[in-house]
């Protein structure tokens, strides 16, 4: 699979928002939206998991298909989250398909990259800080680009990692001045 880097956006936000800090507080990433949306769209082409499984509580009619009350069924995070129903060209990189407007137009199901429901992943919520303030100190203050050549190969294993490691070029970056309001 292709690695697919952030553009020039996030650092530019991450510039005007922390000007000279290293490091964003808890509070800077209300004012880190691309950020975000960069992190969602990452989510939405590579979930942490493969699958969500839920054993239905009652009988359940699925298209010309009858479930039983008690059958486990497993939903694969990628068949949902790369549904051209819901996401115009699934495989390209589009952080803008997280925008307010975006998802308030969009099935609210068709995302779900920690699970879904009650059952859902308990640590989401805290995932997603953590990955935005790792993130924002990483972008801040490197430039990551592929290594020339090298294919990054996913496995499936309880979680989704790589089965040779994803190999880059980290270079320092310099950040630019923040722009003046």
């Amino acid at each position: 699979m292709p690695v697919r880097l952030p553009g020039p956006a996030v650092t530019e936000e991450l510039d005007r928002v922390l000007g000279d800090r290293a490091a964003p507080g808890y509070a800077d990433l209300r004012r880190l939206p691309y950020l975000e949306m960069v992190l969602k769209e990452s989510l939405r082409l590579y979930p942490p998991g493969p699958y969500g499984a839920r054993e239905t509580a009652e009988p359940l009619a699925v298209g010309e298909y009858r479930i039983p009350a008690g059958t486990v069924v497993f939903y694969p995070f990628r068949a949902i989250q790369l549904n051209p129903d819901h996401w115009p060209e699934p495989e390209r990189f589009r952080p803008e398909r997280f925008t307010p407007e975006q998802v308030a137009g969009r099935a609210r199901l068709a995302w779900v990259p920690f699970g879904l429901g009650p059952r859902s992943c308990e640590g989401a919520g805290p995932a997603m800080v953590e990955c935005r303030l790792l993130l924002a100190v990483l972008l801040k203050r490197f430039r990551f680009r592929p290594v020339p050549g090298h294919r990054v190969d996913a496995t499936e294993r309880f979680v989704r990692w790589a089965a040779d490691d994803i190999r880059m070029v980290v270079t320092p970056r310099k950040a630019g001045p923040p722009p003046r309001s």
